[in-house]
């Protein structure tokens, strides 16, 4: 009995083979999507502008042809600018035979679209900018404690001068953090112009991040600037106590004489109520929480 199964099985395997086998030996027609690709090219040339950056091909051939052109990513389609500068207007069947990955017993039936301009001009250089694509969403607590550095911040690109005269930057590729704790440091890849090169394709991305806590800073001092000869402003009281908000390490390192606390004397001189604010000045990323007192009393001697 088991014998029997056995043989059963093999029989309708081989069926299975047998028929897949004459079903791909027969002809289909199908529709491929095809990426326009430009080959021989004249030194120091690049292609510029042009209407068709993709096309469909609608071709007729045996099934295991299909099947293998189908399996594969998109295709290039190889369009010969046959080194010849300026602007060109071709018929996309005129390039079917060159394209070598179209088997001989394929009939392409129709191109759509089935023609095609393009400019060939002189290859050109700028240098621009690169644009940052990186959203960061921080852990509870922590934050960035520095602005987002890209290394090198500019990029120099080379082209067809009508394609560079409409690039102003060059943007990184998406690529998001979340729930970030600690310092980042990544290398990003920049997004790619067709019919542009890059001097360089992949930028460094660095972030410091920390824990995001408060400190105390009491008994700070406050300087008193461009008093004129002859006379004095003495304020009370002449130091303040603050609370500063920013990064546990960042925090650590500062000391009072990392803040400036400032009163200018031609300010006060023009408030009417005998108090005047100062001026502080922290670190950047650094945020002031709390000033005690806000308003400082004052009084002018003159000599």
């Amino acid at each position: 009995m088991k014998k029997k199964i056995i043989t059963i099985s093999v029989i309708a395997l081989l069926s299975i083979v047998f028929w897949v086998a004459v079903a791909l030996s027969q002809e289909y027609i199908t529709t491929i999507k095809v990426k326009i690709a430009f080959t021989d090219l004249p030194k120091n040339y690049s292609v510029g502008y042009t209407s068709l950056e993709e096309s469909y091909l609608q071709i007729k051939g045996k099934g295991w042809e299909l099947a293998k052109i189908s399996m594969s990513t998109v295709e290039n389609f190889y369009v010969s600018v046959q080194r010849k500068p300026g602007r060109h207007k071709k018929e996309l069947s005129d390039f079917v035979k060159s394209n070598q990955w179209l088997f001989p017993s394929m009939q392409v039936i129709q191109i759509f679209p089935s023609q095609i301009e393009f400019d060939i001009d002189r290859i050109s250089s700028k240098v621009v900018k690169i644009s940052k694509r990186i959203p960061v969403n921080f852990r509870n607590s922590y934050d960035a404690t520095s602005d987002l550095y890209l290394e090198p911040s500019t990029v120099e690109i080379f082209g067809s001068s009508i394609l560079l005269h409409k690039i102003d930057s060059v943007k990184t590729v998406t690529e998001e953090f979340t729930d970030v704790y600690e310092t980042i440091s990544r290398n990003l890849t920049l997004e790619e112009i067709p019919g542009v090169r890059f001097s360089v394709n992949r930028v460094k991305f660095d972030l410091e991040v920390q824990k995001i806590v408060d400190k105390n800073f009491s008994q700070v001092p406050v300087v008193v600037k461009n008093v004129p000869e002859g006379k004095d402003l003495i304020l009370f009281p002449s130091k303040i106590d603050l609370i500063l908000r920013s990064g546990i390490n960042k925090l650590g390192r500062l000391t009072n004489d990392s803040i400036k606390v400032v009163v200018d004397y031609w300010n006060a001189i023009k408030e009417e109520t005998g108090r005047i604010e100062p001026e502080i000045v922290v670190p950047k990323f650094i945020n002031i929480i709390s000033v005690e007192p806000k308003k400082l009393e004052y009084i002018i001697k003159q000599y």
